[in-house]
């Protein structure tokens, strides 16, 4: 049964997945290959074994590099460099900074009201009436008018809160996924730093008994 394009494509893709893992074997077995050779000199298994050495140690500095990248923190060499630029000895301008002050205005918001008096001097009972059934309607005015602006301010506090919750809620998530790549996420840099110093230390102590040997 002829195996199709798009199988031997997941094929290549899960075969790609642990890449970190066969770059760490892949390293030792050239390593081993160039070694462990028939007559293989002394000076070549010792070289070897400290290539090795000084590739597990540049993989801590790497897994290093990433951990500061990955937190925002700037390279050792921007730190470096404005290390140097502070040097007492050296003469530089002196800026003065003038921050402009910013005023910001309030406004308040006034609500004017009205009310209905009767027009005469000496109103009678039925003017007073009708100026009372007047205020009573705008009155009911005023309430539903103020109801109104309530339940507006009521919908925006609970739309700000929403959104507060929504934030809180992702930076808690963002900064779960932080502290789990953090813990978890340089094991693949750190393991293959562990191998290559591993295999470079034995072939280093060893080099003249390994040499010994493929005589």
């Amino acid at each position: 049964m002829p195996i199709s394009t798009s199988k031997i494509r997941l094929l290549w893709l899960w075969l790609a997945k642990p890449r970190y893992t066969w770059l760490a074997i892949g390293i030792v077995v050239i390593a081993l290959v160039i070694s462990l050779r028939p007559h293989t000199s002394e000076l070549t298994i010792r070289t070897t074994g400290l290539v090795l050495q000084t590739l597990g140690i540049l993989t801590v500095a790497w897994g290093i590099y990433k951990t500061r990248k990955f937190f925002g923190h700037p390279p050792f060499t921007v730190k470096v460099k404005s290390w140097l630029e502070q040097f007492p000895l050296i003469h530089r301008k002196t800026v003065i900074k003038v921050n402009a002050a910013s005023f910001g205005s309030s406004t308040s918001k006034a609500s004017v009201y009205s009310t209905h008096q009767p027009t005469e001097k000496n109103p009678t009972t039925e003017e007073r009436l009708k100026s009372l059934e007047r205020n009573i309607t705008l009155i009911h005015e005023r309430i539903t008018s103020t109801e109104k602006e309530m339940d507006k301010e009521f919908q925006k506090i609970t739309e700000v809160l929403k959104i507060e919750e929504q934030t809180r809620q992702t930076e808690d998530n963002d900064i779960r996924a932080k502290l789990e790549t953090t813990g978890t996420g340089g094991i693949h840099i750190s393991a293959t730093g562990a191998l290559w110093l591993f295999f470079g230390v034995i072939l280093s102590t060893m080099s003249v008994e390994i040499a010994e040997l493929l005589k």
